[in-house]
């Protein structure tokens, strides 16, 4: 049961995650590449942020990867790689998503459910911590995830209860919901000094709100086209 509905959903990660590679080589790698050069001059870094960057999460981070030389399969491929692991887990948790609200996902709605992936995993959470390049400071690890999680599960919820509601109270609590981790702030570290531009970090917290946005709406066409195309039946069924 719902076996053409999760090759529907995987399909679409799949081919979000091969149309993201360009996408990240024409808009951030290069960025990345720049400001690794300013890493190199600093003497490195003491964050374990990797020069990587791969998987389009929604800060920025690809932490404890080791630098492009030292990849297995070279920056291309563990770009290609992560790409595909990230986006096949984000058009499943977006498929799970609409089958869990008991909502059709199609062609005409595709880009409205990837818009919405969009803005609870990568635009509201980068709203407390942007995108990071290499030998740019960072609070803990495991702080900045957990405030990462936490974002993302309040703005989902927010989102379901401002968009798909319509009780006042709903869209009170989704508001209240979206704004809770942002009142409470972001973990970030007490020396916020950097060897990167301001220019240059201002550049690729652009171009990586881009490429998420990309990203996101792709997926969310390809699911709607996928879904409505091969799985509907069993849905109905």
């Amino acid at each position: 049961m719902y076996i053409r509905y999760l090759l529907a959903v995987l399909a679409a990660g799949l081919i979000a995650g091969l149309l993201m590679t360009p996408a990240m080589y024409i808009k951030t790698v290069p960025l990345i590449l720049q400001a690794e050069t300013y890493e190199d001059a600093s003497g490195g870094h003491d964050h374990g942020e990797a020069s990587e960057a791969a998987a389009p999460h929604s800060h920025g981070d690809a932490e404890d990867e080791v630098e492009g030389a030292e990849l297995p399969f070279g920056r291309l491929g563990n770009t290609i790689l992560a790409n595909l692991v990230a986006c096949g887990g984000f058009a499943l948790a977006l498929g799970g998503t609409a089958l869990l609200l008991g909502r059709r996902v199609t062609k005409q709605n595709g880009i409205y459910w990837g818009l919405a992936g969009f803005f609870a995993v990568s635009f509201l959470p980068s709203l407390g911590l942007s995108p990071e390049l290499p030998a740019m400071p960072a609070a803990d690890l495991a702080e900045r995830q957990l405030w990462w999680v936490v974002t993302v599960i309040l703005s989902a919820i927010g989102l379901y209860l401002l968009v798909l509601r319509a009780e006042i109270w709903a869209k009170i609590l989704g508001l209240v919901a979206i704004v809770a981790p942002h009142l409470y702030g972001a973990p970030h570290p007490e020396d916020i000094s950097s060897p990167i531009p301001s220019l240059l970090a201002s550049q690729y917290a652009v171009a990586t709100t881009a490429t998420n946005l990309f990203m996101w709406v792709v997926i969310g066409l390809a699911l709607g086209w996928l879904v409505q195309t091969y799985a509907s039946a069993e849905i109905e069924a």
